[in-house]
């Protein structure tokens, strides 16, 4: 049997609930700072929301805080390898010759399927990777596609793990349907609803190298970055979610129209972020400063909707919908 180290968590929440304790910002090569970053952010779920009651589903399952941050600390060595040492090339054409590398939610697959597999040759987790991106067919038609099959060799199990990178800005009373996308048009009601009605609900599946194999437990991965309003401060343990893990990445987001909240923040100092920085900052851009994507719009004053750093702090300066304002 595999023995992982265990130490106190990663992070701990903040009197403001803003929670940027980031130990992959130690890392210096963009990609292993990214992988850092996905082995050691927390599920946002602690426990699987059903939205679907009357539906026939399977039972979804999350993985601890404390599971992510022990497989953190069993791959460290390994990305102070990857972050040091020629093998860093290993990382970026496995990354690389995937499909759609620019796309964060592929990004996000490719790093966690790299972890899979290169952890699991050295021995360090028990997952060994059966299938990925294993399509689901009714007839002829192909109607869903599934993440990653895996063997837990520990527990003897056919796990399914769905995976989603998301980044939402939260509003008040802070429900799954209150965090929303910067588009406006994806909410984490909507996207665990879809993942438990439509990609969990296979039983048998196909896979090239190991045949059909029965899936015997099924985990929903959401990760990424939650932003709370700007200048929250009286967010108390009576009105945290029960279900939004305490120590996953919180920062801030301010409405574009509010006068007086982006009276707080200095634009002078901004940085608009260039679209992987959502994973985690590449301090070059802070030095190189004709790669910077323009702050306003060209017929405007106004700042662009997206994500900004003021020095190491995060925002995202975004317009509040109407599915965020309280009734």
């Amino acid at each position: 049997m595999m023995v992982y180290p265990m130490s106190d968590p990663i992070n701990q929440p903040t009197h403001n609930r803003l929670i940027n304790n980031a130990p992959w910002e130690r890392f210096r090569r963009p990609y292993v700072r990214d992988l850092a970053y996905v082995l050691a952010c927390p599920n946002v779920l602690t426990t699987w929301l059903d939205f679907a009651p009357h539906q026939s589903t399977h039972t979804v399952a999350v993985h601890s805080a404390q599971f992510w941050q022990t497989q953190f600390e069993a791959y460290e060595q390994r990305l102070t390898e990857l972050d040091t040492t020629a093998a860093y090339q290993e990382l970026t054409r496995y990354l690389l010759k995937r499909p759609s590398p620019n796309r964060l939610g592929f990004h996000f697959e490719g790093l966690l399927s790299f972890w899979l597999e290169d952890g699991f040759a050295r021995n360090l987790h028990p997952y060994e990777t059966l299938a990925n991106n294993v399509q689901l067919y009714n007839g002829k038609q192909t109607v869903g596609e599934l993440d990653l099959i895996l063997y837990n060799h520990e527990e003897d199990l056919v796990e399914h793990w769905e995976l989603a990178i998301k980044f939402f800005m939260g509003s008040a009373p802070f429900e799954p349907v209150n965090w929303v996308g910067i588009n406006s048009n994806d909410n984490l009601q909507r996207k665990m609803t879809h993942m438990q009605t439509k990609q969990f609900r296979a039983v048998w599946v196909d896979t090239e190298d190991h045949g059909q194999v029965k899936i015997d437990k099924r985990y929903g991965v959401i990760k990424g970055r939650f932003f709370l309003p700007i200048n929250t401060t009286n967010l108390g343990d009576y009105d945290w979610p029960h279900w939004l893990t305490p120590s996953f990445p919180i920062h801030e987001w301010c409405d574009k129209r509010d006068k007086t909240a982006l009276a707080t923040i200095d634009t002078t100092s901004l940085r608009a972020a260039h679209y992987i920085e959502w994973f985690t900052k590449r301090d070059f851009y802070d030095r190189y400063g004709r790669f910077q994507p323009p702050l306003t719009y060209p017929d405007t004053p106004n700042l662009r909707t997206g994500l900004y750093f003021e020095g190491e702090r995060l925002i995202v300066i975004y317009p509040r919908q109407l599915s965020q304002i309280k009734e």
